[in-house]
C-alpha cells in the first residue's frame, strides 16, 4: 500500500512540475489522509493530488467559495 501512495505522490509531483520539498510534503500528507479515509482508486488519488497542487499554487476558485 505504501508502494502504491508513493507511485501516487511521485506521479502527481512529476506531472505538476513540482520539484520542491514543501509541495512534496504537504501532497504526500494530503494524498495519505485521503488514503486512510478509503481512498484507493489510484485515478482518483492523483486527480484530487493535482487539483490540490494547483489550488496550492493559484489560490481557491472564486466563482466556487460558496458564497
Amino acid at each position: 500500500d505504501r508502494v502504491v501512495m508513493d507511485d501516487v505522490i511521485e506521479t502527481i509531483l512529476r506531472t505538476s512540475g513540482a520539484t520542491d520539498a514543501c509541495s512534496r510534503e504537504r501532497i504526500s500528507k494530503y494524498i495519505r489522509t485521503l488514503n486512510s479515509a478509503g481512498q484507493r482508486d489510484f485515478r482518483a488519488l492523483e486527480t484530487y493530488g493535482r487539483a490540490y497542487l494547483k489550488e496550492m499554487r493559484e489560490g481557491r476558485d472564486t466563482r466556487y467559495s460558496g458564497c
